[in-house]
């Protein structure tokens, strides 16, 4: 796409809309790492959990252990989706910071507003996001 095309599709967003843009992105950037830390907390303090457990004198249930086991991965599980999601919100304000927000990463055409306000942190417009999740 040619500096000019990406000027004026950067321009179809306002000052103000940008700023609420920024804003919803730094919310969402707080709430992921909150989430993350409490994912964190968790997973360590089970760690914690499972140590008592082998010094104790009880036989622990195969059920039980599995239980933990699968409630860990599943806590390690979602916070890569939530590392993931931080990553794009991050690669959103930096776009913010340039010219290239709301700008289609494939196609180089505007993002539509109200893909825009759904999520914030899109990199493709609709048809270029269709696109990829059909191959």
């Amino acid at each position: 796409m040619k500096k000019d095309e990406q000027k004026k599709a950067a321009a179809a967003l306002t000052a103000a809309e940008k700023k609420g843009f920024r804003e919803r992105l730094l919310q969402e950037q707080e709430r992921l790492k909150q989430e993350l830390e409490e994912i964190e907390a968790r997973v360590s303090s089970a760690g914690g959990v499972d140590a008592a457990a082998e010094l104790s004198g009880y036989d622990d249930h195969p059920a039980d252990l599995a239980s933990e086991t699968f409630e860990r991965e599943k806590d390690l599980a979602i916070a890569d989706t939530l590392e993931a999601t931080l990553q794009k919100v991050r690669v959103a304000l930096d776009k913010l910071k340039g010219s290239s927000y709301g700008v289609c990463d494939a196609c180089g055409k505007p993002i539509a507003k109200k893909r825009l306000e759904a999520l914030p942190y899109a990199t493709l417009c609709v048809e270029c996001q269709a696109r990829t999740e059909i191959r």
